[in-house]
């Protein structure tokens, strides 16, 4: 119950916190809103081997980049409408495979986590 009450406090935080911001512009409309264009992957590299990663949307392959071996990084790439995705997972010298298709939205923040031993049982190979 406690959690709840906080996040509900946190969310109306950052609502008025946009508001104010979105108020400020001058002559915009009080409904004016700015809309995300980009899509946030934060990436946890929990395996010793390097990983290059790639997206895959309506048929396009996007590179995204390489993650070192027991790092992590963070990704931000153009997303202007909400659309289907997968991200192909290419382990440098070892196997490769592609996540489940899901569903994303601009401003979504995703995180992937690879694990120490890389199996390709959550992927389709």
């Amino acid at each position: 119950m406690i959690r709840r009450a906080l996040t509900l406090v946190a969310i109306g935080a950052t609502t008025l916190g946009a508001t104010a911001c979105a108020s400020s512009g001058g002559d915009r409309g009080a409904f004016d809103t700015v809309r995300p264009t980009t899509v946030r992957l934060i990436v946890q590299n929990r395996n010793f081997s390097d990983v290059r990663l790639y997206t895959h949307r309506r048929g396009a392959r996007t590179t995204l980049g390489t993650v070192t071996g027991k790092q992590d990084r963070e990704f931000t790439f153009s997303w202007d409408m909400p659309d289907p995705m997968q991200v192909e997972i290419d382990m440098v010298a070892g196997p490769k495979c592609l996540t489940q298709e899901m569903q994303v939205d601009p401003g979504d923040i995703l995180e992937l986590q690879i694990a120490p031993v890389f199996t390709t049982t959550s992927c389709r190979s």
